[in-house]
Parts: structure tokens; sequence; C-alpha cells
């Protein structure tokens, strides 16, 4: 018992405890709104665990730091859910309103979603969610930019959670209002496109020439983040498959822009911090032209703290440089904590940051090719961490992911690259896309292993109910198997068994 209270569990991280008890006081403030009670309870074991550290090692800290973190949590919360609220709604004569993004048109109506909405000339300042009915091709001037003024057939308050699959609820990313209206009652304003949109509309229109309009789908989603060319099957198929990640713009993207650009700079021997200054100025700039997606935001932070470490005579902790990313993500929205893309995004540089390395070494010890260890470790602690999310958000889990990913990872690099190099040239020479003809056979056989791959009825099984509480616990097993943890491992499991009983209560 002496060597257990004595002996160093973890190698301190405030950053991470900060991060952690912020998450986890938004989520205890959603759930006691809902009643569950299930919350209460191991909301109490996981502070009490913090009292009983902060006894054990006599240092407050170990217990004042995860409380204020919650509280702060808790009030970000009911501040965020204050700030949606809006008061009670008049369906107005008019709206206007600017599109930011279309959806493929489907049955005769299309989906978009717009900003800078007025009603009756009082600015909302929020997003709606428009669906125009009766929609052809005669109208073609609804494309994104477009300022649009109407008669609203119908005009609902949107909830803030959006339950798509039943117990699973994803913030609804500060769509206010859903509205419907018949093609017929527009009428289009003017054309305001920020520098953004026309820089990403230029690059779709170039991407045309080399590329088949399925892949300039795949390309321009990997590029900006943005899904809205995807159709739902297109993009299930990736998502079923364990891949969907690839379609999102998240650290293995910025990574891929980030060395291009080191190899430029290399060549032009530009160092120290006149390096970290220019990556920095491009990547805010890619951000901003994607739209500071979190994916990007976290990227683009961790990136940028790697950089510097060295500069400033500190080593670089990825674990700290992404709870750094969680925060300042999380105080930008405090409701991103329920985002799927958000939750996906941390989950998987976490996993990565955790278990990457214990899993090569073991792979490396049974005489693996090193590739194939870095692959299958890099694959495998992705997959493990994505478990819990996705059995969340999408019920269902792919067994074989793993394969997917060391499969199409090296060919979706290679493919990225020069997509992304060429879109850069084609702004100033547009016809250097269609060399692009190059990279439609890589996208294609992509596109066939995640289709075939995704379609696996083995592959796929449904999963049991998962909550929020479920996925903490989840994570913080995890830490406990983890290089993170330092303490002995029948430690480990002393610590484990109550944490795995704890998540076995809240599945019931």
């Amino acid at each position: 018992m002496r060597s257990f209270i004595k002996e160093r569990w973890f190698n301190y991280r405030p950053l991470s405890i900060i991060m952690v008890f912020l998450a986890l006081g938004s989520v205890f403030a959603f759930y006691i709104t809902n009643n569950v009670f299930i919350t209460i309870i191991c909301t109490v074991v996981i502070l009490s665990l913090s009292i009983f550290i902060a006894i054990l090692k006599k240092k407050i800290k170990y217990f004042l730091i995860p409380l204020i973190s919650f509280i702060i949590g808790i009030s970000a919360y009911f501040i965020s859910i204050k700030t949606f609220e809006t008061a009670p709604l008049q369906t107005p004569d008019i709206i206007e309103a600017r599109i930011y993004s279309v959806d493929q048109a489907t049955d005769g109506r299309i989906r978009v979603y717009a900003d800078s909405v007025k009603f009756d000339d009082s600015n909302q300042n929020a997003n709606v969610t428009i669906y125009i009915y009766d929609y052809t091709n005669m109208f073609e001037d609804i494309e994104i930019g477009s300022v649009i003024r109407f008669e609203p057939i119908n005009v609902y308050k949107s909830d803030l959670f959006y339950s798509g699959i039943p117990n699973s609820y994803t913030f609804t990313n500060n769509l206010k209002y859903s509205i419907t209206v018949n093609i017929s009652n527009i009428e289009l304003v003017r054309i305001d496109k920020t520098f953004a949109e026309k820089i990403r509309e230029y690059i779709k229109e170039n991407l045309h020439n080399g590329l088949t309009n399925e892949n300039v789908e795949i390309a321009y989603s990997a590029l900006f983040g943005d899904k809205a060319l995807l159709s739902d099957d297109q993009y299930d198929v990736y998502r079923l498959s364990g891949v969907a990640h690839l379609l999102a713009v998240s650290g293995l993207h910025v990574g891929i822009i980030v060395g291009i650009i080191y190899w430029i700079l290399d060549r032009l021997k530009v160092k120290g911090w006149k390096r970290v200054i220019i990556v920095a100025f491009i990547l805010l700039l890619y951000a901003y032209i994607c739209g500071f997606t979190v994916s990007v935001v976290r990227a683009m932070i961790m990136t940028l703290v790697m950089l510097i470490a060295p500069l400033m005579f500190r080593q670089y902790d990825s674990i700290s440089s992404i709870s750094l990313a969680g925060i300042i993500v999380y105080f930008i929205n405090p409701l991103s904590v329920f985002d799927v893309s958000t939750l996906m995004s941390f989950s998987c540089v976490f996993g990565i940051a955790l278990l990457y390395r214990p899993i090569f070494k073991a792979l490396f010890k049974i005489k693996l090719p090193n590739i194939l260890s870095k692959s299958l470790a890099m694959s495998c602690s992705t997959t493990v961490s994505l478990i819990f999310i996705m059995a969340y958000f999408f019920k269902t889990f792919n067994l074989i992911s793993v394969l997917a990913n060391i499969i199409l990872i090296p060919l979706f690099t290679i493919g990225f690259t020069i997509v992304f190099v060429l879109s850069i040239i084609s702004l100033i020479v547009p016809f250097i896309t269609y060399l692009l003809v190059v990279v439609n056979p890589i996208f294609d056989f992509i596109n066939l292993v995640a289709t075939i791959l995704g379609n696996l009825s083995i592959s796929n099984f449904e999963t049991m109910n998962i909550n929020y509480i479920s996925i903490f616990i989840y994570f913080f097993i995890i830490m406990l198997i983890s290089r993170m943890c330092t303490a002995e491992k029948e430690h480990r499991v002393m610590i484990s068994l109550p944490l795995v009983a704890l998540l076995v209560v809240s599945l019931v």
C-alpha cells in the first residue's frame, strides 16, 4: 500500500486536466437537464478520485484545478444554451439571407444553409437551414454567396441538439431555424461571396479540368472539409469503411501541407522564427479558407506548438499540445464538446498520442517490418480511440477499418499531395490542373476499396447504447493502460477494474 501511495502515476499535465474537466462539466450539465441519474454517480466518483489523489499527494492543486475547470464547464454550457435561446417566434413576412452552403438536390428540393439572416429587416445573428421545394435546374442562381429574399411557407425553431439516431445527440452548429420556401417565391438580391468562397469556387472549377465528377467531389471535400458535394450514399461508404476522416481536413491533411512547406523552405534555407512565421501565416490562411473548422484549428495549433517548442528550448509534448488546442476550441464554442467532428478529431490524435508508441513497440518485437509496424500502430491506435465515438453517433462499427486505413492512407497521401500542389499552382496557372488526370486512378481505387469494405456485412456490426459519460470513462481507462500512466502494471489493474465496472453501469 505504501508503494501504491508513493508511486508516481502520471507526468502531471495541468492543461490535460483542465481540458478534460471543462468538457466533463458541460457533459454533466447536459445530462442533468435530461434527468440522467447515472451522470451524478459517475461525476461524484471522478471528483472523489481527485480529492483522494490530492490528499495522497498533499497538494490541493490536484483537486482545485479539476473542480474549478468542472464548474467553469457547467457555467459555459448554460451560458451557451441561454445564448442560443431566442424570443418567441412569429413567422416573418419577408426573410433575407446569404447562402454559404448548398447540398445536392434530391426529390424536387434542395437544402441550403444561410447566414446574415434578417426577419422583416431584423438581424437574427444566427444560421438557418432553408428547404427549397419545387427546385429545378431552371433556377440556376441558387449558389454559394447568393443573397435571397422570399416569403416563407413555414419557420420552425431548431433544436440545439439533433438526434438522428435514438439516444444519440449532436450539436446543430448554431442552426437556430428551419425554413421552408417554394422556389417561385425566391428573389435573387445579389451575389456576395467572401474571399474564401471565391477561392474554393475557383479551385473547384479547376479540378474539373483533370478529375472525373466523382473524384472532384472527393478532392474538394479533402481539400476544404466541405462535404456539400458528396451524396449521402457516397459519404456513408467512407464512414462504414472507417475512412471518413479522409474527407475532412484533419491532422493528416495539415501534416502533408506542412511537409510540402518544409520541403520548400529547406531548399530556400529558411529556418528559425522566419520558418515559424511563414508556416503560421499559410496555415492561418488555409484555416480561413476552410472556414476555421475544428479539425483545422486543432491541427494548426498543435503544429505551431511543435515548431515553437524547440525555439523556446522546450521539449514538445503532444498530449499537452492536444490539450491546449482543446481548451482554445472549447472556449470558442463550449458546445463543440457535443459535435461529432470535434470529438472524432480530438479522439484520433489523443489515441495516437497515447497508444501509437506501445503498439508499435509490440509489433516491432514480433519482427514485423518497420513500415508495416508503423502503419498498423497508427491504424490500430486511431481505431481503438474511435470505437465509442462511432458507436455513439452511428450505432455501428467496422471491424476491418484497420485494414482499410493501412491500404488507403498511403495512397491518399500521394493523391492529396498532388491535388493540393496543383490546386495552389492553378490559382496562377489554371491549365496546370489538366495534369490531375494522373490522380484519377488513385482516387478510383480508393473509392473501390472503400465501397467494397463498407458494404461487407460481416465487417459492420451494431453496437450497444453508448453515452457521453461512457465515452469519458473509456478514455480514462485508455489513459491508465497507455504510456501516459507510469505506475506499476498491477496498480493500473487495481484502478482500471473499478472504472470498467463504472463503464458497464453507465451503459445499462
